[in-house]
């Protein structure tokens, strides 16, 4: 995740512990019976864990008005999460809205356990690089029970011990941070980055869609150079991938488009990983996030059409799976060169030939 600074700059300001029982529908504040140094090496390996799952959306606040926006900045103001009511008051919204949320949903649950992970809230106000930030975390509730050690109650260095979690830079004021989340799904919950912290997505799903194909479909002109049979697959492959109903996560596109791609082109190998890197390195240089839910419609190639000779051209669908078994090339034993089209609903017109005639 971009932005998080680690290691000893951290300087932890306050910071505040609620249980969240949603069977009992309780809220409960308790203390932390830790020193301070100790807490510290506890938040940066929070922020370590965080680091190592990228954020695969970029968020804002939706309004400086909403309750999140607001206790952001009474945080500013007092830099003390206990003296101020809106660290409660998020540890009660947290409650109120995981409640809401269990009610509508809780039938799509198999587990018989409640669809959402039973937690503890944990907020820190600290200084990070010097700067003002706010951490909340929704932590394991297992672990973080009321004993007298914090690496006990919390379990450091355990898998799955964080749940979810929002950092916001205060550095410029609540209203113009930048907005982190973490989220052990690989979708994040609508619940927690739209209702608990009210925020927006910065860029819709049609938008990231058309970005993210056309900047592919750009950076692909290099392999028409090289190769350009193995060009008409990567970019149908493509397509085909982005006109899909479901939620794409860009990373494994790449790696499963193009990183484990075998070229017919033995020069296309050799290059092969040089592009991988280059698309990798897309949604940072064109500004579309690394996950979003495809927008078919948002696709702008629609048909492809290939001059074949002076007066014959091919079109075809843009997201044909397995191209190269519906049009290939290939020559006749006397050395004619074709482009054979496989035709399952027959001749379409024209004349047949023995493959032996030219």
């Amino acid at each position: 995740m971009n932005g998080i600074a680690l290691g000893i700059d951290e300087k932890i300001l306050s910071t505040s512990l609620h249980h969240i029982d949603i069977s009992a529908q309780t809220c409960r504040s308790v203390p932390i019976p830790v020193d301070k140094a100790d807490l510290e090496s506890y938040l940066s390996a929070l922020l370590l864990e965080i680091q190592e799952r990228p954020q695969s959306r970029s968020y804002a606040l939706a309004s400086p008005t909403t309750e999140f926006a607001t206790s952001l900045n009474a945080f500013v103001a007092s830099r003390d999460l206990i003296a101020s009511p809106e660290t409660e008051a998020m540890a009660a919204r947290l409650l109120r809205i995981e409640i809401n949320t269990e009610d509508r949903y809780g039938h799509l649950d198999k587990s018989g356990q409640g669809l959402l992970n039973k937690g503890s809230f944990l907020q820190f106000l600290y200084l990070d690089g010097g700067g003002l930030s706010y951490l909340g975390v929704k932590i394991e509730h297992q672990r973080f029970i009321d004993e007298t050690d914090l690496k006990q109650k919390i379990g450091l260095g355990e898998s799955n011990k964080i749940y979810k979690a929002c950092k916001v830079s205060l550095s410029t004021g609540a209203a113009s941070g930048q907005v982190f989340v973490f989220d052990t799904h690989t979708r994040p919950s609508t619940y927690w980055w739209k209702d608990v912290l009210e925020l927006t997505q910065l860029r819709s799903d049609a938008l990231n869609t058309e970005t993210a194909v056309k900047s592919v479909v750009r950076a692909l002109d290099k392999v028409k150079d090289v190769s350009r049979a193995d060009y008409t697959i990567l970019r149908n492959a493509t397509i085909a991938a982005f006109k899909k109903t479901e939620t794409l996560n860009f990373d494994d596109f790449v790696t499963n488009t193009f990183s484990n791609y075998v070229p017919h082109s033995d020069a296309l190998t050799q290059v092969l990983p040089s592009l991988v890197a280059k698309l990798r390195a897309l949604p940072e240089k064109k500004k579309f996030d690394g996950q979003f839910t495809l927008i078919p419609a948002a696709v702008p190639f629609r048909r492809q059409t290939i001059k074949v000779s002076e007066k014959v051209s091919v079109a075809y669908d843009e997201d044909i799976p397995d191209l190269s078994d519906k049009i290939w090339y290939s020559r006749t034993p006397t050395g004619q060169s074709v482009l054979v089209l496989d035709s399952p609903n027959g001749s379409g017109g024209f004349v047949e030939k023995p493959w032996s005639l030219t």
